[in-house]
């Protein structure tokens, strides 16, 4: 019995960390609750044809700060799915590939955060999180925007 292997359009070509914060002077030690601010950026290179998907996260106690992190992963997209998806300057990348590509990203910050937190935050871990809900339609981006702007 011989199975067909699906082609992944997409590979990862490295991993970034945008920014890393922590505010000792905003946390209140033996307070494990934290409130967390979660974003979402995308960026495109379509130089090298790789999105970029960014994740954000903001841990608070009582409204303030206590650590920041942004981690990027850059996904180079192959040829085909990306020619296949570019009608004249907009590249349209479909919800459930962005949603899997924000997946990845999702579980690469939190081993970023658990290899760099102080060990006075030794207890805070990143949960586990439905992005599903993020990603609610196709992503779509005006090439030529970036072109204006170079």
């Amino acid at each position: 019995m011989s199975k067909k292997t699906k082609s992944i359009p997409f590979q990862l070509v490295d991993i970034s960390t945008e920014q890393f914060a922590t505010f000792r002077d905003n946390h209140t030690e033996g307070d494990y609750e934290f409130a967390i601010d979660f974003s979402v950026r995308v960026s495109v290179d379509k130089k090298e044809n790789v999105v970029g998907v960014f994740t954000k996260y903001q841990f608070d106690q009582e409204e303030k700060p206590v650590l920041v992190i942004e981690c990027g992963c850059h996904f180079s997209i192959n040829e085909d799915y990306w020619n296949n998806n570019l009608k004249g300057d907009i590249l349209t990348v479909d919800k459930g590939l962005l949603t899997h590509l924000l997946v990845l990203t999702v579980g690469t910050s939190r081993g970023v955060l658990h290899a760099k937190k102080p060990k006075w935050l030794d207890s805070l871990l990143l949960p586990t999180l439905n992005v599903a809900s993020s990603i609610t339609d196709d992503f779509t981006i005006d090439l030529s925007v970036e072109d204006e702007e170079e």
